[in-house]
């Protein structure tokens, strides 16, 4: 199947103010297919942002090739089915919001009634209402982002979408890219909320200095983890560990990987069975902050973690 997304061995270079050559994406190569959400995860300046406007054709490739839904990425058809969400996006100060959304719903050849739905959709009623002068960053994010949504495009990139969100758009943020998945589109994000990448991304890219470090497949087995709070983790550490091999004791929290959540109720009877005393159970991806500190910052991997 051809991927939405295809990048090979794209790479941009830039020459400072003082003249020294800068590398901002270095032979970076990926794909995102579709009905897949793929992370970029990387410090500030690791060309997270420039690697989407290469896809996007904003930027001249110095080297490399884009492919778009397997074509060429400047052919109008291919646009058509691409929706682009910028990092601190702008726009005239005077119109509303539900202007603007209708002015794009117009290039797009869309009904304006396209417009309102994209205004209650994104819950965006009341400022939609008023002049975009008067936006915070979150309600400027979120026209930003009807706006990539508004054609109901194949192919998505957000870049920070949920900078400046509130706990609830941010809840809100991570429902619509849930339902952008479950009708096929393919997503490319960059974001730093490391929590949301692991709760909504397929795979995520390591990045830094414009090269790809790793690929980490998020819901793959040893992907996702289950952590468990023991009362008595010390007096049953050796049977645990006979048991379940490839979990991990450590400050009464016993760590194992999982394939999805279905097994969960399957680990706790072993542990309970094993003479634990179960306090709680969590489950979330691979401790992507520790992943991040390791493959990007290059720390040490704790003794006794398995390696994801």
């Amino acid at each position: 199947m051809t991927a939405a997304l295809e990048a090979h061995s794209i790479t941009k270079k830039y020459r400072g103010a003082d003249g020294v050559e800068v590398v901002a994406v270095d032979a970076f190569s990926f794909a995102v297919a579709a009905g897949e959400i793929v992370g970029l995860l990387g410090p500030n300046g690791a060309g997270k942002t420039t690697s989407m406007q290469l896809a996007l054709g904003l930027l001249e490739l110095d080297s490399g090739e884009i492919r778009i839904f397997g074509g060429d990425p400047e052919e109008l058809s291919a646009r058509r089915r691409i929706g682009y969400a910028p990092d601190a996006p702008l726009f005239p100060k005077s119109l509303t919001g539900l202007q603007v959304l209708e002015l794009h719903a117009e290039l797009l050849k869309l009904p304006k009634a396209r417009a309102a739905q994209m205004v209650e959709e994104l819950g965006f009623s009341e400022p939609a209402r008023r002049s975009c002068g008067t936006y915070s960053r979150g309600q400027a994010q979120r026209l930003g982002l009807a706006l990539a949504l508004i054609g109901e495009p194949d192919l998505v990139l957000l870049d920070e979408p949920s900078a400046g969100l509130d706990p609830a758009g941010v809840r809100a943020m991570r429902e619509l890219l849930t339902r952008l998945k479950a009708r096929g589109a393919a997503v490319l994000l960059n974001s730093h909320l490391l929590s949301e990448i692991e709760r909504v991304c397929d795979r995520v890219l390591f990045i830094k200095a414009g090269r790809l470090l790793r690929t980490h497949e998020v819901h793959a087995q040893g992907g996702r983890r289950a952590e468990v709070r023991l009362a008595n983790g010390p007096q049953v550490r050796e049977r645990l560990l006979q048991k379940l091999p490839d979990g991990v004791l450590e400050n009464g929290r016993f760590r194992i990987p999982v394939a999805s959540e279905d097994v969960v109720p399957g680990l706790v009877r072993m542990l309970v069975e094993a003479g634990a005393e179960v306090l709680e159970v969590s489950l979330g991806g691979a401790e992507l902050e520790e992943l991040y500190l390791q493959i990007v910052e290059g720390r040490p991997q704790p003794a006794g973690e398995p390696r994801s």
